[in-house]
This record gives C-alpha cells, structure tokens and sequence, in this order.
C-alpha cells in the first residue's frame, strides 16, 4: 500500500530570495488524506534535497484534532536526495532518540504520546543552514514499508575521512604527511611521557594536602568543596570524555559511494577498523536488534593508524593519547556508554595510569516502563536488576584505586520531555505497573475516602481502585490533583536514583557515586540529587553560571559531565550544539568556561565531550560534530591544545583565588550548524 499526498518538485525558496534565509524555517502545510487509516506500522515518507555548507534540520510537525503538536526533528546530509522516513509508531513517543536511517544523521521526538490516528495537519519545515542555496520537496507519501538507499553524485570523503572539496586550516593533504607527523609524534612518547609539572601523581595541587585514605574523595575545606586524590591532595578533575577510544564509526553500508578510497570490511587488515552497530551497546540499548544491526560501520580514525603502523597502531595510539594527556594537564579521562567492546579499554587505563571516570552501562529496566525509559520503580524487578546491574557494570572496576567515581546513568530520555509529569503518565499508561498500585496506597492514605479525593481531584470515581485502570489523556484535573501528581512524581524520581546507587554502594563503597548526569539541571531533579556524593549534569551553555547556582540549594560538589564549543573550519557538516567563529575563539571559550568553572566553589570537575571528532557519516545515532580536540587524522587542534595548557596551569590558582578566570571576549557563533 502506498498513498501520495504530494507529487512533483515544490521549491521551498525561489532562486532569487535564498540568500535571505538564514533563520527563519522553509515551511509547506498538509492535510492528512482522511480516507486513509493511519496505523502506526506505516512509514510517513517524504523525498528532499537541500543546497548548503551544513547539515539539513528538518522538522515534521503533527497536529491532533485537540491542536496538541509533536515534532519528529533529523538532520540530513546536503546536496543529495534524502529519501526521509519515519514509522508513525514513533508519534506515541515511547522514545526520545530515534533510528538513523541512510543520509539521515540525528533524529528526535519531541512532544507527549500521540495517537496517529487523531492527526489531521502535517507540517514540514526546514531550516536553512550555512551558505544555504535551495530547497526543493519531492513526492511525499504514507507506505507500508520504507524506501531504500541513498546515491551521492560523487563521493565527498576522501580516503582519510575528511570532507573533498574544501579547505580549512588543520586539513591533511597527503597520507604522507600524516604518516611522517604520526611516526615522529610516536617516538617522542615513547621516549618522554611530559608528565605536566608540579603536579601529584595523580595530576592533584601539590601546596594543598588533605589526609589520605587511598582513593578519591570528595571535602569542603571552610571555602569551597574538592575532590581529594588518593594520596590526599586537593584535586579538580579536568578531563576528557571517551580518551581512550581510537575515533568513532561512521555508517558504511548502503553508503559506500561516498568514501573516495575506503578499504574493504573484508580485507583482514582493516578488520579492527569496521563493527557492526549492533556490537555497539548503546545502539542496542536504544533500538534493540533492527534490520541495520549487522551492517557496516567504518572508522576512518582507526583505519588511518592501521593504514601507518599495522599491527602496532594500538599501542601507538595509546602511547600518544596517555603523552598529550600529561602534556596538556589532563588528569582525568571520561569511560561513557558508547566505549567499543573492541578498544581494549582496561588495558588502556591500567597502562597509562591515568584517573577515570566510568559511565556505567545497562541502567536496570523493567519489563513495563511508565514514560520513555523511566522504569517501574516499586516494583521488585528493578530492585533486583539494580542489584544485578550494580554488580556487573561496577563490580569489575571496586578495587581500582584509579577510579574517581561512576556515574550511574547518561541523559536518561524521560527528562527531555520538560512537559512529561511522570506520575500523570502512570495513570494514563495501559500497563501492569506496581509503581501506580503504590500511587493508588498513597493517595488512599491521604484522602481517606473517595468521596474526599474526587472532590479535591475533580473526579468521579466510585473507588480508589479505579485507579488501577488508565484514565483517558483529556481528563481534566483540578490544581490540587496536580499539585499531588507532582508530589508523586517526586517519590519516583527518588526512587529512581536512590535504589541503583545503594546497590552500588554495597558493591563499591570506597568510590564516589557521580550522579545521574543529566542532560540538564532543572528543578524536577534537583532534590532527588542530594543523595548522591556528587552532583552531575551536562551543560551546554556559553558559561554554566545559572546552573551552578540552580544547583547550590543541594549543598554538594558538582561536576560537569558534558561541555563543548565546536568551529566552522574544521571540515565537518555541523560544529557541535554550542560553537565560536573560529578556532581561535574556540579556544578563548575554551577558558572562559572552565576557569569559571573552577572558581565555582561547589565545582570540583568538568569533563570535555569529547576527545575525538565526530565521522562525516555520523555515528551510530547519526550524531557527526566538529566539536573534537583531535581530527580523524590524529591531528589536534593546534588553539585548542595551547588554551588547556594555560586552563591547566591556572586551574589551582584560579580555585584559590590567587587569579582571576579568563575574562576576555569571545566572538560565539550565534547559530551552531
């Protein structure tokens, strides 16, 4: 079955206009075809093509026939057709993350849970990006099943993974010359490992000593808070997410006309260079196995270094990685949820003895979740698999004096949703859910009777029990209904922290509990985060200020999870979430941000997200940003090397208050592509 709402070329923009969008959103309005059931195993399909120096955002905006709006958001690949796709299943908004899809990079839902059968206006919009030319929407239909494969005009990625047809400043224009800069770059670490000086062991404040217990720890000083190494000096984690991986997998099958030179996933030398997504953990967490699971993912990065070293290229990347750590004053690497099974990640930290954090994997679930990936949390399972969890992910790493801390969890989906009361959620679900059975107790205990509890809800139920069965989503409730839905939802959200980290606790109890290292800080959470040692939130802003003090009212150390600023000259299609005019001033926000946030005196660390660059290709979420200390040659950012030296030299002072934080201009990009 196939419905066409729309055939032909329909220009978004005319020629002669197209070098005035810059901002404002291309848009065409549809009615859905009432003759046709909208069941949620059809594909709403769409054929596009966009002109720029960028990555394509898109938005499909569907509106209800209560005028309620959920917006399914990708980025594109440029100057190709894209044949988009999305299941209708995905308007229920059971996740926030969704699958990529060939010439697709990110996609997310944003909205509550909608029924497609109730939609009657779509909108497609797209937003112009950098040097933007034109716009122009092919057929548009409904499907039962998805179109295929995607052909470029000519390849754009040359056979050392960067972008054909521009230049920018830190571009490699020969294999040559990345051999020769590798090879010397080698040798060096392997005679001087550049340890930064007057530092601990551990890369802690030698004028600063606290007593010492033999692991990381956390102590407010009468000033401000610090983490305190194992041998007992003041400590700021300045760190690095994913440092001991060796680049990241871009999507290869079905793409294969893009690569100018790729090797082949079957030639045996390059056999560590490709995966499989499916073997990658987080790709099976969020979408199970599909029908990509065993395609090819390429990695350019690694490819390079098999290409120069052969068989040694891991330890030479791991050699130079640990080297330009101690020489930059990185004391701290970041192990997160999307490690490679392959990357020999223990041996890397046991040989390079460098300070870690670990993201823990496989956050425990349940069998029924309530909203997104938010779980039964009074139900037996989740503390039984939190048990299971605690054991497995950070029972390996319990005798690692190494390890400052675990996080237990990364950006848990539920909370993107700022709108999602979750506790509503839980009466509106057609599930088996112990966590409403506790609800229905609760609110029992607290009316009485419920004749007491329909006049304050603004209900007429005949029973307390009544609530066992979902109520429907127009239901209107009174203030004080919803005053006690986000009492409720409080008691979950506890839960949902508290019983994960007592189980570990029990596993590890010599190590800091990090916290949940949300997306965001806001007031939902915040409460629920002082039962941690540390609190944690990712934080993507020009300066985390406001964050730091929405945060303070928890009264602990805080650490920031995930920070960046990405730049246009880097040969990427996207510079990062948040991003500056140039390298130069890449670097100056570089500083700026992490000598503020070292003056915080509840900071104690941020981690950078992240070491490496981001593929052409996307990686297995589709996320592809310019936002890397090095490039997919092994080449750092020249700017951005020298402004960690400075940060690292004046983090001690600046948390003392011997000198001020960087202070100067920085010239932002206004609009991050």
């Amino acid at each position: 079955m196939e419905y066409i709402i729309f055939d032909g070329i329909y220009n978004m923009v005319p020629d002669e206009t197209a070098s005035k969008c810059k901002d404002e959103p291309l848009k065409i309005m549809f009615d859905r075809p009432q003759t046709v059931l909208w069941q949620s195993e059809n594909w709403f399909c769409a054929d596009i093509r966009v002109e720029q120096y960028s990555d394509v955002r898109i938005q499909i905006a569907f509106q209800d026939i209560s005028d309620n709006k959920l917006i399914i958001e990708y980025e594109l690949l440029p100057n190709v057709k894209v044949s988009f796709r999305v299941k209708l299943d995905e308007l229920w908004s059971k996740r926030f993350f969704l699958e990529v899809f060939p010439g697709s990079y990110k996609g997310t839902v944003h909205g509550l849970p909608m029924d497609p059968q109730n939609v009657v206006k779509i909108e497609i919009s797209v937003i112009p990006g950098k040097d933007f030319k034109s716009a122009e929407l092919g057929k548009v239909w409904i499907s039962e099943k998805h179109p295929d494969g995607i052909n470029p005009d000519v390849p754009i990625i040359d056979e050392m993974g960067q972008l054909i047809g521009y230049e920018w400043s830190t571009k490699t224009h020969s294999f040559k010359e990345m051999e020769n800069r590798l090879c010397t770059e080698y040798e060096e670490a392997k005679a001087n490992d550049c340890l930064f000086p007057n530092r601990s062991r551990w890369g802690g404040f030698l004028e600063k000593q606290f007593s010492s217990t033999g692991w990381f720890r956390v102590q407010r000083d009468g000033n401000r808070w610090w983490l305190v190494d194992p041998d007992g000096y003041a400590f700021f984690s300045h760190g690095l997410c994913y440092g001991t991986r060796m680049g990241e997998f871009g999507w290869y099958t079905g793409m294969e006309k893009f690569y100018e030179n790729a090797p082949s996933p079957e030639d045996p030398r390059y056999e560590e260079a490709f995966t499989h997504p499916g073997m990658i953990d987080e790709y099976v967490k969020r979408y199970g196995v599909t029908e990509r699971s065993n395609e090819w993912m390429y990695n350019p990065a690694r490819g390079n270094m098999i290409r120069i070293f052969g068989e040694k290229w891991w330890d030479a990347w791991r050699l130079i990685a640990t080297r330009r750590f101690h020489e930059w004053g990185i004391n701290t690497t970041g192990v997160g949820i999307v490690n490679f099974t392959d990357e020999h990640c223990d041996d890397f930290l046991r040989m390079s003895n460098l300070p870690y954090v670990v993201t823990l994997k496989r956050f425990p679930t349940t069998k029924n979740f309530i909203f997104r990936d938010f779980p039964d949390v009074f139900s037996n399972e989740y503390i039984e698999n939190s048990k299971i969890f605690a054991e497995n992910e950070l029972g390996p790493h319990a005798n690692n004096h190494n390890l400052i801390g675990y996080f237990l969890h990364n950006e848990p989906e539920w909370m993107f949703e700022s709108d999602c009361n979750i506790a509503w959620e839980l009466l509106v679900e057609n599930k088996p859910l112990k966590s409403r059975e506790n609800m229905m107790i609760w609110l029992k205990e607290r009316y009485g009777n419920i004749e007491s509890f329909n006049a304050s809800w603004g209900l007429d139920l005949n029973s307390f029990e009544r609530l066992l069965r979902p109520l429907d989503r127009n239901t209107v409730l009174s203030d004080r209904g919803w005053k006690d839905l986000e009492e409720y939802e409080q008691i979950l959200i506890d839960r949902f922290g508290s019983i994960p980290m007592s189980a570990c606790k029990k596993v590890s109890p010599n190590h800091l509990c990090l916290g949940m290292r949300y997306a965001q800080m806001n007031q939902k959470v915040l409460m629920s985060c002082k039962v941690f040692d540390v609190v944690s939130f990712n934080c993507y802003s020009k300066t985390p200020e406001k964050y730091f003090d929405l945060a303070r009212v928890t009264e602990k150390p805080m650490i920031i999870g995930e920070w960046h600023f990405g730049a246009p000259d880097s040969g990427l299609l996207r510079t990062g979430i948040l991003g500056a005019v140039s390298q130069e001033e890449r670097a100056k926000a570089y500083r700026r941000y992490c000598e503020i946030s070292a003056a915080d005196p509840n900071c104690v660390g941020i981690h950078y997200f992240e070491y490496n660059n981001q593929t052409l290709m996307g990686r297995f979420d589709g996320e592809h940003a310019a936002h890397g200390i090095i490039d997919c040659c092994n080449l750092p950012y020249p700017f951005m090397v020298e402004a960690m030296k400075i940060s690292s030299s004046n983090l001690y002072s600046v948390m003392t208050g011997q000198k001020a934080p960087y202070g100067g201009p920085v010239r932002y990009l206004e609009k991050a592509w």
